[in-house]
């Protein structure tokens, strides 16, 4: 296999797996805070969202977060940067499908224990907490195999670990997160309701999103890459009558998260130098 072929494959796994989906990583909080008073907010964009998180130490231990994600679908004519809502079904059999599916919303808030280990030269920091998301699409047979009406309400806990290095111009780490997420799943084909026609079902699922980041900038204002992962089972239960429904064939979530953006930080230790 050449170089080319290579790049080909890899562009190809970009594109599939940033698209909207019926569910959407968060692009969390990871504030490496140090001391009580300590403040930071971000905010971006990603392959398929809009973001913004805050996190404040309410003592020199723990600390409390807050995060959001609106997707571009609520309020634009795309479900993300590389698909149109009205993108057409691919043709050929090898070409892949990059339709988007959902608008996404969701938000979520934590708290967490900081400064664990203070004298070890990385920040440390385990963060707990839970969230909500909607996602909702509405499709005709111009892009499918039929019309209908498609919600997802769903619900997460989670567990996160950060760790990472914080100098006075360049931030830098890593951040894992346990989630544990409950969908309640809602169809409505050809927009009647109709026993055949209208789909309830309650699923559930388990992921690993481990996630690297990075900051760099001045003292207080940084920008931000991040780059992350999402370890899900496949949405996808080898029934026929379940697997034609919008959403629960295939991964039905985002794997491979991007995003860029903006942090502001106040109240930290000003006295840490860079080398």
């Amino acid at each position: 296999m050449n170089s080319k072929q290579i790049l080909y494959l890899l562009t190809i796994a970009l594109l599939l797996t940033s698209c909207s989906s019926m569910y959407i990583p968060a692009v969390r909080s990871i504030p490496l805070l140090e001391k009580k008073g300590e403040f930071q907010a971000e905010g971006g964009i990603s392959t398929n969202s809009v973001y913004a998180n805050v996190s404040a130490a309410i003592t020199n231990d723990i600390a409390v977060s807050a995060n959001g994600n609106l997707s571009y679908r609520n309020f634009s004519d795309r479900y993300d940067l590389f698909t149109h809502k009205d993108a057409e079904e691919p043709t050929g059999l090898l070409e892949p499908d990059l339709r988007g599916k959902f608008s996404h919303r969701y938000i979520e808030a934590g708290i967490g224990k900081i400064n664990i280990h203070p004298s070890f030269p990385m920040k440390l920091e385990l963060f707990g907490g839970a969230g909500m998301g909607i996602a909702t699409d509405v499709v005709s047979n111009s892009r499918y195999d039929h019309d209908g009406n498609y919600k997802t309400n769903y619900y997460s806990i989670f567990a996160q670990g950060n760790l990472g290095l914080k100098k006075r111009i360049v931030e830098a780490g890593a951040s894992v997160r346990l989630t544990y997420s409950i969908f309640n799943y809602t169809a409505n084909l050809y927009n009647n309701d109709e026993d055949d026609d209208f789909f309830k079902k309650r699923l559930s699922n388990v992921g690993i999103e481990p996630m690297l980041f990075g900051r760099v900038g001045g003292n207080n204002l940084k920008a931000v890459l991040r780059i992350g992962i999402n370890l899900m089972p496949p949405i996808s239960y080898g029934d026929e009558k379940i697997s034609r429904y919008h959403g629960l064939s295939g991964l039905g979530y985002t794997m491979f998260h991007y995003s860029l953006g903006v942090s502001y930080r106040i109240g930290g230790n000003k006295s840490h130098k860079f080398h």
